[in-house]
């Protein structure tokens, strides 16, 4: 069954039972001819229904859910592959970085117009444990006298450069690395 079958049994089935009732009601109760024939339509719709109706949703949701799983599943693989390039492009750039130290200079373009400069790279970090061991509880206790319930937690959010601006660098983390930068040849303008 199509779900646009499936859609127009279930509007059958309101229109049918909302006419029998009413034929009920205008008859006073009593069983007629035509009230059996909407019984027996009633009946034939609610069997289609729960079996070929339910059998077709069924087998729709399962064909949805095992390509919502080989999406994801795509979507692993394409992760693993750009952790992997990620990881071989700091590779090359160590390698590249070796040999301008080795060679004794900062920069150096290769014939092909591929660039390299060697440079310090820093990486700064909110040390998240040290925040919330020193200001957590002066946080929760604050909010909770401001009235916020026991069933909701707080969280301290900031970031390096706002520490760094106001002065507590004791929760920044600096990690430095000696790395090189790399810059392709300019494309070619069409003209």
């Amino acid at each position: 069954m199509e779900h646009k079958e499936i859609k127009q049994a279930m509007d059958d089935l309101t229109i049918m039972s909302y006419l029998l009732e009413d034929d009920y009601v205008n008859n006073g109760g009593e069983v007629t001819e035509e009230t059996e024939r909407k019984e027996r339509q009633i009946a034939a719709l609610r069997q289609l229904l729960t079996t070929e109706g339910i059998d077709s949703l069924g087998h729709w949701l399962k064909a949805k859910e095992d390509e919502v799983a080989n999406l994801k599943a795509e979507k692993a693989y394409i992760d693993r592959k750009i952790k992997a390039n990620a990881a071989t492009m700091d590779y090359i750039k160590t390698v590249a970085n070796g040999i301008l130290k080795a060679a004794g200079v900062e920069a150096v373009k290769g014939a092909l117009g591929y660039k390299f400069t060697r440079y310090e790279s820093v990486k700064t970090s909110v040390v998240a444990e040290k925040v919330d061991e020193d200001w957590l509880d002066v946080v929760t206790e604050a909010a909770r006298n401001a009235g916020l319930p026991a069933c909701m937690d707080v969280a301290i959010k900031t970031t390096a450069t706002r520490l760094e601006e106001d002065g507590y660098t004791q929760y920044v983390n600096k990690e430095t690395a000696d790395t090189c930068k790399f810059n392709k040849p300019r494309a070619a303008k069409e003209g």
